[in-house]
């Protein structure tokens, strides 16, 4: 394993229970688990799994996605 991929790992990590963020600025529910390719949020008991390509970064506790809010109903699971 090389050095990046821990630091990487670690970023992952971090975002969970930290509240998701649309690009609209919308609450989308919390981050509860990674996999390797998606972030799994929960929002009012539904599951939706966003792909990791549209996180793009933390601040404090919220995740900021790079998607409309409106646009999360296409990932519920």
């Amino acid at each position: 394993m090389l050095d990046e991929d821990i630091i990487f790992a670690d970023w992952w990590d971090k975002i969970i229970l930290k509240n998701a963020r649309s690009r609209d600025s919308k609450e989308l529910g919390n981050v509860i688990a990674v996999d390797d390719d998606n972030i799994i949020l929960n929002q009012d008991n539904i599951e939706f799994k966003i792909p990791k390509s549209y996180v793009e970064g933390y601040r404090g506790n919220a995740v900021f996605l790079g998607l409309n809010g409106k646009d999360i109903q296409y990932y519920q699971s």
